[in-house]
């Protein structure tokens, strides 16, 4: 059962990287400033109906890479698909209030209730990708510039990006520190990395996003195979 909880809580960064943010200094208002950036950000994507892209995730844990990738959906309020082809079958499901984890290799799913509270929550918890958990992730992370010049240009393709670097306000667990790179024209989040107590390093891109498709809310209905073993609420811990 650990091991498990384990596996579907590494799986989760896909749903997370949205989550906790809040300012640190002090820094001026200008067009360029983290604030302003974030506030982008938000209206971004509080204005967004649907999207659907690519998504690629690199993990790197004691020297050892391991890669996830696949195409991911989100329609609001709150609907979210991740479709992995690598490992082939894996999936995450919400319909905004239930978040389902399946990993096929394992036989397992986790369900998790999205509306569950706990007595140091400020709200619903793992609001997948809504402007809801946006606001949480700005609430729990510190946030600033990774560097003075921005917009970064990219070597990789040539465009810039804004780069912010985040660190838990509180070391509950999970990952301390992240790092977002912001489209500076669209201001969509393109890629994310993420680094946890231990070293393990996470890095999540997307591509071949395409804004407000016409998407189906049966795409946000998952149904459980009869063989598949339930874990109730594995991402969050009852003590």
């Amino acid at each position: 059962m650990k091991q498990t909880k384990k596996i579907l809580k590494v799986m989760s960064f896909c749903i997370l990287i949205f989550f906790e943010f809040s300012p640190i200094f002090s820094q001026s208002h200008n067009l360029n400033s983290p604030s302003e950036v974030v506030k982008k950000i938000k209206k971004k994507f509080s204005n967004l109906k649907s999207y659907s892209a690519e998504f690629r995730i690199t993990t790197i844990n004691n020297k050892k890479t391991t890669l996830m990738r696949g195409n991911c959906f989100y329609k609001a309020p709150g609907k979210v698909r991740y479709d992995f082809k690598e490992p082939d079958g894996d999936a995450i499901v919400s319909d905004g209030k239930t978040l389902w984890i399946y990993i096929k290799r394992i036989g397992a799913v986790g369900k998790q209730d999205l509306e569950l509270k706990k007595s140091n929550s400020s709200g619903p918890i793992f609001q997948a990708t809504t402007s809801e958990g946006l606001n949480r992730l700005f609430r729990k992370y510190h946030y600033k510039f990774d560097s003075i010049n921005q917009p970064q240009v990219s070597p990789k393709d040539g465009k810039q990006y804004f780069v912010l670097a985040l660190e838990q306000r509180e070391k509950i667990g999970g990952y301390e520190n992240m790092v977002l790179f912001v489209d500076a024209e669209t201001y969509l989040i393109k890629k994310a990395v993420a680094i946890d107590g231990r070293g393990k390093e996470s890095t999540m891109e997307f591509a071949s996003i395409q804004l407000d498709s016409d998407i189906e809310d049966g795409m946000f209905n998952y149904h459980i195979s009869g063989n598949a073993k339930i874990v109730n609420n594995p991402l969050v811990s009852e003590n």
